[in-house]
């Protein structure tokens, strides 16, 4: 699963790679019983389809190379020593 703090929400893919996407919870937990296709959003802002693609690559690859059991964030940062 991808947490992503740009957008505030879970994401990943389905056994069909539908991406799905959840509200998150300030505890970082997903609110699945709200879940939705992001192929249904009606709004979003058209520079944010870059974002959606990265997360929609990664996990797919996340899917089908580590059978969805990585969990990735868009605010991970590596640090340096």
């Amino acid at each position: 699963m991808y947490s992503s703090e740009h957008f505030g929400r879970i994401f990943w893919v389905d056994d069909t790679y539908d991406l799905q996407s959840c509200p998150q919870f300030d505890n970082g937990t997903g609110d699945f019983d709200n879940s939705d296709y992001v192929s249904e959003w009606d709004e979003f802002d058209p520079k944010d389809i870059k974002l959606l693609l990265q997360i929609y690559k990664t996990e797919v690859i996340n899917k089908t190379q580590y059978a969805g059991s990585l969990s990735l964030s868009d605010t991970y940062k590596r640090e340096v020593v």
